[in-house]
């Protein structure tokens, strides 16, 4: 029986969860970024898009094509949500589940079918449920092999879905620019297009030969690739092995205490993250990009696996300090915390009930923010710094 391959990927998947939040954004053009002169878009309205904005285009360039867009900072605490609900249903219809980023993913569905019917119909029960469980619409693609059937739901884009018949995904393909296959981007594109290669089917029809001599090892997995031949499994769902969250600032400084509660609005969203997995770390490491573009790092193991805001930024501003002492602008701040292990034992701690009261107070300011957002409930020290 030739495999079966989903490719399931929800549409404007930051704009749809925005737009469920705040419906006054429906049919304006909305681009969710920070919104600072170095942030980039993270994604933009099909109105936006008409403009030609897109996704990863800086956000002054972005400002300038559709200066009347709405603009979103971002709201990762309601995208992990629905991320997370989108695959609860997918779970459902396959064991074999790969995540490719918090709105796509790829199934096995090939031996499936006798619990759900053809392809064609659970795609389509999928697409009805996403739809009425969550509000958001899903583009499926579908055919023998991962690479066909991402290429092929971009192609089904808006709420569509697209099958491939075993044995016409090369046809398909062959029309298709080059840009179309995963692994050629805009860096490697000119390489393919100064030997006359522009479609996807120009590069099927080349001897393997010369394309393995002009373009290596990974030319010849893209040949095979745009000729449908692309074997690689699904892989299932791995545990996460660390979290992180990052800040890009708009200006470069060395203000210690600008940098000390940045760091402290990072450790708590973290620190939220890892309450709302059930998880602790073991082990935390703090990263700053300097204004020259360096990359320095210092990490610090725990006595203790911890998931307190307090114990997780005492650790994180002494790593930070280490790091302080090149009389160098900071571009950039980011926050890791490793060695992630599941909270399902009760630890014995000296402070018991100091730990008993700290996590009763983050467990109800943890169930008003998946219910009103995140920054519903804030650190007061945070609150004032803010306001200064």
């Amino acid at each position: 029986m030739p495999r079966c391959i989903f490719h399931l990927d929800l549409d404007t998947f930051f704009v749809a969860v925005e737009r469920l939040l705040d419906p006054t954004l429906q049919g304006k053009p909305v681009i969710v970024s920070p919104g600072t002169a170095r942030s980039v878009v993270a994604t933009a309205s099909y109105e936006a898009r008409k403009f030609g904005v897109h996704s990863a285009m800086p956000f002054a360039q972005a400002r300038r094509l559709c200066p009347q867009a709405v603009i979103v900072p971002g709201n990762f605490p309601a995208y992990q949500k629905a991320s997370c609900a989108f695959f609860h249903i997918l779970e459902a219809f396959s064991p074999d589940i790969e995540p490719a980023s918090l709105d796509e993913a790829y199934i096995d569905y090939t031996n499936c079918q006798e619990l759900f019917g053809p392809s064609l119909s659970a795609a389509g029960l999928i697409q009805r449920q996403v739809k009425s469980e969550l509000g958001l619409d899903v583009s499926i693609g579908i055919s023998t092999s991962k690479a066909v059937s991402k290429i092929t739901s971009d192609l089904a884009k808006p709420s569509g879905i697209l099958y491939v018949l075993p044995g016409y995904e090369a046809k398909l393909l062959a029309p298709l620019s080059i840009r179309k296959l995963m692994g050629i981007g805009p860096k490697s594109e000119p390489r393919y297009r100064a030997h006359g290669i522009r479609t996807i089917g120009d590069l099927a029809q080349l001897p393997k030969t010369l394309v393995t001599r002009v373009f290596g090892e990974t030319g010849r997995i893209l040949q095979n690739m745009a000729r449908g031949e692309d074997y690689s499994p699904v892989q299932r769902r791995q545990s996460a092995k660390s979290l992180s969250h990052e800040e890009t600032f708009a200006h470069d400084t060395t203000d210690r205490e600008f940098l000390r509660h940045a760091l402290h609005r990072l450790v708590c969203e973290l620190g939220y993250r890892l309450r709302r997995y059930n998880l602790r770390t073991q082990k935390l490491c703090v990263k700053v990009r300097y204004a020259d573009f360096s990359l320095h790092t210092r990490s610090q193991s725990l006595p203790r696996p911890t998931n307190l805001d307090g114990r997780l930024f005492e650790t994180a501003v002494s790593l930070l300090d280490r790091l302080l002492i090149r009389r160098v602008r900071v571009r950039l701040l980011g926050f890791v915390a490793q060695d992630l292990a599941k909270h399902d034992q009760q630890l014995c701690l000296p402070d018991t009930p100091a730990r008993e009261r700290l996590d009763s107070l983050l467990m109800a300011a943890d169930k008003l923010r998946s219910r009103y957002g995140y920054s519903i409930v804030q650190w007061a020290s945070l609150l004032r710094r803010e306001a200064e």
